[in-house]
């Protein structure tokens, strides 16, 4: 991948909305330049949030190592797997929500994500255990995790994993 120019990324989302499919217009008036920038850059922002999904990942063994931090581990193991998740969504589909309601969207993998539907089951549980861990401060809340640490940092671990594979496999975007 190229390195692209230098051009805000949120300006980007904010101006192209879909990126694909500014990408294919382009293409279709006969700006194949512009096309193959416009997803260049397209493909970088995509590499941003997986570049952020490594940073949270990094966050949730860090804090797996420390004694007390289980909500910790769960919280930043769940943002490591949404961003992967976002950056793949992203890069495949050409647009994300920039709200709230992108997080019920994290499980929507493309068809061709390797074992999808198990991914999409876990991004859920890991979601749901984020949430609890990060809002609910109930006595009974501890009981309530099915998942370990241990097992929502393996989940992470394997996920950004495989985001990163899928991306450099199937569009060349490396980190």
């Amino acid at each position: 991948m190229a390195k692209p120019p230098p051009i805000d990324e949120r300006k980007f989302l904010e101006l192209t909305k879909n990126f694909s499919k500014v990408s294919r217009d382009m293409n279709a008036l006969g700006f194949a330049q512009t096309c193959a920038d416009i997803t260049d850059f397209g493909h970088h922002v995509g590499l941003c949030w997986l570049k952020l999904s490594v940073r949270h990942l990094a966050d949730a063994k860090a804090s797996y190592k420390q004694k007390g931090t289980r909500r910790a581990v769960f919280s930043r193991a769940y943002y490591a797997v949404y961003n992967a998740s976002k950056a793949v969504r992203y890069v495949t589909t050409g647009f994300v929500s920039l709200h709230g309601d992108d997080h019920q969207k994290a499980g929507d993998l493309p068809d061709d994500f390797p074992d999808v539907v198990n991914w999409a089951l876990d991004i859920n549980r890991l979601r749901e255990h984020r949430q609890k861990a990060d809002y609910d401060g109930w006595e009974a809340t501890p009981k309530e995790f099915s998942l370990t640490p241990t097992k929502s940092l393996e989940l992470a671990t394997a996920f950004v994993g495989e985001a990163k594979q899928y991306l450099d496999g199937k569009y060349g975007i490396k980190l």
